[in-house]
């Protein structure tokens, strides 16, 4: 399997979560409490190089991996996530700037469930969902107790790994998980053809 078709494989995962967290907010009204971004200043959010593999093709593409290698292993210091925007700006989707790219633990966290004891679902979200969305988060949890159509964070990171065991297995700080994802694109073309965007493969 190709770079390329890695990218695609890991796109088509995050389009049926989109479909089934969209069914999913629907089914419950659970959604984010507005401008807050509280999750993504976490420092200690772990994620697979895997998940940000569009992102570094993305990067790849424009020509901006070595701005971006230069700025993730010079800014070691500040654990927030490296493509946090500190203010919201204009038409964006948030404190994200690369939304369209964002990992797997971006899109699960706050409208997912995890399996606990005898495989009794629970639903993973924030404390601001809990607090200023009571009745979401509450239709939410009795959704899940009674449905099985709903995102569970140990199926999607399955399907990750079945694309490719050795980038979507291990976790790492967001930081280096991007890193890694750019470093295993880079190595990919170090003695193939370069893609450009009229000429992706």
């Amino acid at each position: 399997m190709t770079i390329y078709q890695k990218v695609q494989a890991v796109d088509r995962i995050f389009n049926q979560l989109n479909k089934e967290l969209g069914s999913f907010q629907q089914s419950t009204g659970l959604s984010c409490v507005a401008n807050c971004g509280l999750c993504c200043l976490k420092p200690d959010i772990n994620a697979t190089a895997l998940e940000f593999l569009p992102l570094a093709y993305h990067l790849f593409i424009n020509g901006e991996t070595d701005e971006w290698l230069e700025k993730l292993q010079n800014n070691t210091e500040n654990k927030s996530c490296p493509v946090l925007n500190k203010v919201i700006a204009p038409g964006s989707k948030g404190f994200c700037s690369e939304y369209a790219h964002r990992g797997l633990i971006c899109r699960l966290f706050g409208f997912s469930a995890m399996l606990h004891k005898n495989n009794t679902p629970t639903l993973v979200t924030c404390k601001p969902i809990k607090e200023q969305k009571t009745e979401a988060f509450n239709n939410a949890k009795a959704f899940i107790s009674t449905h099985k159509n709903y995102p569970l964070i140990s199926n999607y990171y399955m399907q990750l790994r079945s694309i490719d065991a050795s980038l979507g297995e291990e976790l790492y700080p967001i930081r280096i998980a991007i890193e890694k994802a750019i470093y295993a694109v880079l190595a990919y073309y170090a003695y193939r053809e370069m893609p450009n965007k009229d000429n992706i493969v």
